[in-house]
Order: C-alpha cells, then structure tokens, then sequence
C-alpha cells in the first residue's frame, strides 16, 4: 500500500468455499477500526458483473450500472424484520433499517460520479457508501472488505482492476466443510462436493503462487478457531493493520456475530466446536471419497485421513471418486444441466 493510493482501489477480498468459515473472517474484521466492512455477500463477479454484460456496450452506462447496484449490491439496505423487504426472503434474521439506504444510494452515485475508470469502482463506491454512511470512513480507514464465496476464481480480475487488493483464503477440512454444507445442499453428492472443494483449493493455491504471498493469503479454519491469537496476529501482519481487541469479538455491521453454522451454534466468539465434527456425522466410505478426491491437498493442509476403514469401504469409495466424472456427466445430460466449474450463482441462507 503506497500513501497516496486512494481508498477506493484498497480492496480486501475474502475467498473460498462456502462454510469453509469465510463469515467467521468477515465478522472477525467486522469492528476493526482501519477496515470497512460490507455486511453481506455482494455476488459481485457471479451476480453482478454477468447481469451487467447482457446489456448491449451502449446500455452499459454509469446510470444503468449504478441502477443494477440499487437492486444487487445495496439492495440489503432494505433489509427490515418488521416490515421485510422480498428480498430479504432467506434471511429473516437481517435487518439494516438503522442505515438509510437513500443514503447509501446518493453516496453511491456521488462516488461513482468522481471517478469511474472500469466496472469494478462501482463495488467500491457502494461499499465507501455504506461507510460512509455509518461513519467508518476517516483518517486511519485503510481498506474496505468484501466477502464472497469463489472469489477465488475472480483473481486475475481483481488485481487487473486493484493492483495493490489483498485476498484471504479460508480452507477448511473438507469432510467438516462437507457435513455443514449438504445441511444446505441435502441434493449435494459427496463426489460433487469433493470436486468442488478440490477445484476451490486448488485456485486459491495457484492465486498465492501466481499473485505472491505478500497478497494472497490461505488461512486454515482448523488454525483460525483452535489458535486464535497466533492466526490473528498473521492476519494483522498481511494486512498491515494494528492489532486491536474487537478482532477477538466477532460482528456483523457493528453488532455481536452469533455465527453462520448450519447445524444451529450459537457463539459470542472464536470457537472450535465445529472442528471434526465430521467424525460423528461422516461415514467411513463417504470420508474415504473425499479423501481420496482431494488425494494430496488432503495432506498438504494438513487433514490425515481417517483410519481403520476396512478393504470393502476403500475399494467402493475408490469405485465411486473413479467413476465420479463419467457418473456425473451423465447425471447431467439426463437433467439437460451444462456442465459447471463451480455452483450457480447463490446467497448462503444462514440457519440462524
């Protein structure tokens, strides 16, 4: 970060799968004083940027981008328990009615107004509005921070568009990653979910190698939650922040975070409950799955695989990682579903 780069072009960007734990680093940033926060997922670069693009060259205008940021970065501003908002559907707990979004909006336009060289200023400036509008935007602000489940995929964008953008990489064991996730996804396979996982972790390691580890790093989820103060303190260290206490007290715009776990924890910190959980709720042949799926990520981050399966187990979760691509593409045609590098376009639905 050099001084006299402008706040609008220091991004933070949080990547990986979803319920790797990419709200927990969100909630863990949410209260630092030098950080902007957005308080939900924007779908930025699978939401936003897609929907942009069907419009011919000449109606992809700044006030026809900025009407698309009322209806899918800022529309959450609407967000009210009492009287809730269609969009809001999914997410009953939400409500942003203390932050005007008419504010939000003129602060959006003003910003966008100053200075728009590519698409992405417009994320910029809905994120400095809301700062702006909550009063976090000041002398010693230094970043504004965006999380998105596969904004991994989107690196060469971001730092296309912000050279001197950070990223955070949450990997998570993917057997627990798996047993939080099908809670969601019940229609998730296990092959599916492995191939998912592989090609997340996969992309975010390729992105440190690529990008440099001085601007992207992979965090494990296993090391945020059960050594919480040396992770922290790398944190701090990446982004160049100072330490303070409310990265210990997880929050969402400013209020206590009581986490995003689909098994219905409720926590008023940094905690460890969730981590191999899977032991309990995986079966020995499902496990083996994914083990064998993600082969040597499984060992690189650290994740031994379980022990004592028996021959039956091993040779029938070896069959079924083998026959995975063949299976699934057939699975598809049969649906008439294109094949998909990553899941569609979606909101994680919290069970809070």
């Amino acid at each position: 970060m050099t001084p006299d780069t402008p706040l609008r072009d220091q991004p933070i960007f949080i990547c990986g799968h979803p319920k790797s734990g990419t709200s927990l680093v969100r909630a863990i940033l949410d209260s630092h004083p030098q950080l902007i926060v957005y308080p939900e997922e924007t779908g930025f670069f699978r939401r936003y940027l897609p929907e942009a693009s069907k419009c011919s060259p000449s109606e992809q205008t700044l006030p026809s981008l900025l009407a698309l940021a009322d209806e899918r970065l800022i529309h959450i501003f609407k967000w009210n328990q009492e009287t809730p908002d269609p969009s809001q559907e999914g997410f009953p707990d939400r409500d942003y009615s203390a932050i005007a979004f008419e504010d939000v909006r003129e602060n959006m336009r003003q910003l966008a107004g100053q200075q728009f060289e590519h698409t992405g200023d417009i994320l910029s400036a809905a994120i400095l509005a809301y700062g702006q509008v909550c009063g976090r935007i000041n002398a010693q602000t230094r970043y504004w921070v965006e999380k998105s489940p596969y904004n991994e995929y989107f690196a060469e964008q971001i730092y296309a568009w912000w050279p001197d953008a950070r990223c955070i990489h949450i990997v998570r064991d993917p057997r627990d990653n798996y047993i939080s996730y099908r809670r969601k996804h019940p229609d998730w396979s296990v092959e599916f979910f492995a191939a998912n996982w592989t090609r997340s972790t996969g992309a975010g390691m390729r992105n440190r190698e690529r990008f440099g580890a001085q601007r992207y790093l992979i965090l494990r989820y296993e090391d945020l939650t059960q050594s919480p103060q040396s992770s922290l303190e790398k944190l701090t260290g990446f982004l160049q922040i100072d330490w303070d206490a409310a990265l210990t007290q997880p929050t969402r715009a400013g209020e206590q975070w009581a986490g995003n776990s689909m098994f219905a924890d409720r926590f008023q910190g940094i905690s460890a409950a969730p981590v191999d959980r899977w032991k309990d709720n995986l079966s020995p042949e499902d496990a083996g799955v994914i083990e064998w799926m993600a082969g040597s990520l499984l060992s690189t981050w650290g994740y031994a695989p379980l022990p004592g399966k028996t021959f039956s187990q091993l040779l029938n979760a070896r069959w079924r990682a083998a026959t995975w691509p063949v299976r699934g593409k057939l699975s598809r045609l049969a649906r008439s579903e294109p094949a998909q590098e990553y899941p569609k376009a979606e909101q994680e639905v919290p069970s809070e």
